[in-house]
């Protein structure tokens, strides 16, 4: 039985694929994103496909006793894929021009994992936060509500056939119970695992089932045609999409209760909508009923054309070059809407043989295509310049693999020898850092030990040994066995907060403490963290001269001494460390020169410092530790 045909709620497609495109570009008023929370598009997307899926199956179950559940998966494989699998397609080539080999391998597993659907699972696994730095860089990441909506599709009708043949008066029951289970879940977890939080269908399921419930409910021809509910619900249902798309922010744990509002606003306006009701006529407009047609297509293209801009180019922040984007993704939307959505939605212009000819191609080249880039690029020649490579993923790489390797081989607990004193460095990415600068240099700093424990911070109870929990445990066993408790950070207000909390019991157990600021942090530009150093050698293809580095030298040097943030902890850590007569030291001091104001960029063997802005490439701590060691800037006793 066919769906009668919703106009506003193509309207309403199109006010949601809007919003999140707005959200991608970031668009910028006095420095300020106008659209934070336009992600929020995305749900609506679940509660109108969840509304639209349960209609189709519960009428074609319940009253007309129709419904064919490979037709059903051949419809859902004639709407979503075809398309789906041009954009993946068209991707390939721009990735293999643009992108260096750990991106292009990222992009290529990405891609794989989109053809089965499962490219939530992966991002969760890489740990991409959705909104984080390197989110706007993954062209198929959008791809991951995809596979969640799929998950859907592929188990829903299975359990409402199951429920209409044996318990047909408890569906609505089972609805609400999942509804309710999924959404306290949800809230109970999204303070605590916001990644996983946001990318799985058990805590987005609420979201579907919200829209399967007003289905549920119409059908049953439970619907309020009082005037002032259909009058003022939808207006109201508008206004709270239209408050979350403008006040949410992706700094939030979502999806969560500050979902609620956008939710049961989307819910308000399918239910409540009536043909006499403003909202209905305002969604119901030909252009924006003609942007939800396409909205499909608008939302698959949009999200790799700024990935790969912003892959690309370091101007990103300009909104004529958003604005140009955002027509690019129109124009392609209404070719691939017209040129393949329709054509292939229709069996009798493509029939069942020809759509699975043309799928089946069209996967096994794109499976080609990526298992050739994954064995291929390996090496990651591609980006290499002289003596540097701008792949970031590289060094990261030998840095992991150096400090693993380290890890392994380290004697810190037993030690041999008492004139030898055991040093525990504490902290992040940044103690890594400090702690390899020694270990890869122990032949000059003879008379210490060094230890790295990941632990971001101890609480106060860690340090009384009958609070100590066995996750604790190693990190006890070094703590007992330092004389020197050094701590190395990457500094944040609340870092510098548990410091504060920690001084004084720290002081108590009478080992020594010395507190390192920050690496420094370069200047970068565009979504890439590339340095100005990777800037040069993207727009020149090729290293600076001895001038052009003296000039790359003065700019690092006028940024990190302007640095405010940067500048404002470091206060905050000095007062600390006078207060209670601990040894501070200033990291800026072993890489920048303040007589000549400049800070080094490069080795004495021309390899790089710094693969990002605030990070040491195994090269770098090599020369940075004989630094240390050749100016005596580590002089503690």
């Amino acid at each position: 039985m066919k769906l009668n045909y919703r106009p506003d709620i193509d309207g309403l497609r199109a006010i949601s694929v809007f919003a999140v495109i707005f959200y991608h570009a970031n668009f910028l008023v006095y420095d300020y994103p106008i659209f934070r929370g336009g992600f929020i598009g995305v749900d609506i997307f679940f509660v109108i496909s969840g509304y639209l899926i349960t209609s189709l199956i519960l009428r074609e179950l319940i009253l007309n006793n129709s419904f064919s559940i490979l037709n059903f998966y051949l419809r859902r494989i004639r709407r979503i894929i075809p398309v789906l699998f041009v954009v993946i397609l068209i991707c390939i080539p721009f990735s293999y021009f643009f992108f260096l080999p750990s991106s292009l391998i990222d992009f290529a597993k990405s891609a794989l994992s989109s053809l089965a659907f499962s490219s939530n699972f992966f991002f969760h696994h890489t740990g991409l936060i959705y909104g984080g730095p390197d989110s706007s860089l993954k062209p198929l990441l959008h791809t991951w509500s995809l596979s969640v909506e799929e998950q859907f599709y592929i188990f829903f009708p299975i359990v409402l056939i199951f429920f209409n043949k044996y318990f047909n008066t408890s569906i609505f029951k089972f609805l609400i119970l999942i509804f309710l289970i999924s959404f306290f879940s949800t809230q109970l977890i999204s303070s605590k695992f916001p990644l996983y939080n946001f990318y799985f269908i058990n805590v987005r399921i609420w979201e579907l089932l919200a829209g399967s419930i007003i289905a549920y409910l119409e059908i049953k021809h439970i619907k309020f045609k009082n005037f002032f509910f259909t009058n003022n619900l939808p207006f109201i249902g508008f206004i709270l999409i239209f408050i979350s798309i403008f006040l949410l922010n992706d700094e939030m744990s979502l999806p969560s209760i500050y979902s609620l509002p956008a939710v049961f606003g989307t819910c308000l306006i399918i239910f409540f909508s009536d043909k006499n009701n403003f909202i209905f006529r305002f969604l119901s407009l030909r252009w924006l009923v003609f942007f939800g047609l396409i909205s499909y297509s608008l939302y698959l293209w949009h999200y790799p054309l700024f990935a790969f801009y912003n892959y690309v180019y370091f101007s990103y922040e300009n909104n004529l070059i958003k604005l140009f984007i955002i027509l690019i993704s129109i124009l392609l939307s209404i070719i691939s809407y017209f040129f393949i959505e329709k054509p292939f939605r229709n069996n009798r212009i493509v029939n069942t043989k020809k759509l699975l000819i043309f799928i089946f191609t069209l996967f096994f080249l794109i499976i080609i295509a990526c298992i050739s880039i994954i064995f291929t690029n390996q090496k990651g020649q591609k980006g290499l310049f002289e003596k540097v490579n701008l792949d970031n993923l590289i060094y990261v790489s030998e840095v992991s693999v150096k400090l693993n390797e380290i890890k392994l081989k380290n004697n810190f607990i037993n030690k041999k020898n008492n004139l030898i004193k055991n040093i525990l460095i504490i902290g992040n990415s940044h103690a890594e850092d400090t702690f390899l600068i020694f270990k890869t240099n122990s032949d000059l700093f003879t008379e210490y030990n060094f230890e790295y424990s990941s632990l971001e911070f101890l609480s106060d109870k860690v340090l009384k040994k009958e609070n100590i929990k066995k996750d604790f445990f190693q990190f006890s066993k070094y703590f007992e066995s330092a004389d020197i408790i050094l701590f190395s950070n990457r500094w944040s207000k609340n870092d510098i907060e548990k410091l504060q909390i920690l001084i004084e019991p720290l002081i108590k157990t009478k080992k020594e403490i010395i507190i390192f600021n920050e690496n420094i942090t370069l200047p970068s530009v565009g979504k890439r963290d590339v340095t100005l150093l990777d800037k040069f050698i993207i727009n020149k293809k090729r290293l600076p001269n001895d001038q052009e580095i003296i000039n790359l030298e003065k700019n690092y040097f006028d940024y990190v001494v302007n640095d405010n943030k940067r500048n404002k902890y470091n206060n905050k850590l000095n007062i600390l460390s006078n207060k209670y007569g601990l040894k501070y030291l200033d990291k800026s001091l072993y890489q920048c020169d303040y007589y000549l104001k400049r800070c080094k960029v490069l080795t004495n063997t021309n390899k790089k410092i710094n693969y990002n802005t605030h990070h040491h490439t195994l090269d770098g701590i090599k020369y940075l530790g004989k630094k240390i060691y050749n100016t005596g800037w580590f002089k503690i006793n």
